[in-house]
């Protein structure tokens, strides 16, 4: 006799999905922002370097992060956020 035939299954309660999925959502978009921080200040710091080698004299490193890093994590953030509340809704309405 198995296990599940003599205990029935739980179910569980609206608030700890709305809690797990909450939680799942906010760790995918903060997970995602920070690797597009990661990329986007990598890929600024390459184009400054560029830039100074191609126009001579020295480069301002703030604009990496101003101008290329920063939007680039926000745009990522935003789509990941958009996209894991889109899978998480897909997920319950199954």
């Amino acid at each position: 006799m198995s296990v599940s035939a003599v205990y029935p299954a739980k179910r569980r309660g609206r608030l700890s999905i709305v809690l797990a999925a909450t939680a799942r959502v906010l760790f995918a978009t903060l997970l995602f922002t920070a690797g597009g921080m990661g990329a986007g200040l990598l890929l600024g710091i390459i184009l400054m370097l560029i830039g100074g080698m191609l126009h001579g004299g020295q480069v301002d490193m703030r604009n990496a992060y101003r101008h290329i890093a920063i939007p680039i994590a926000a745009m990522l953030g935003c789509a990941a956020f958009a996209v894991a509340i889109y899978l998480e809704v897909r997920a319950r309405r199954t």
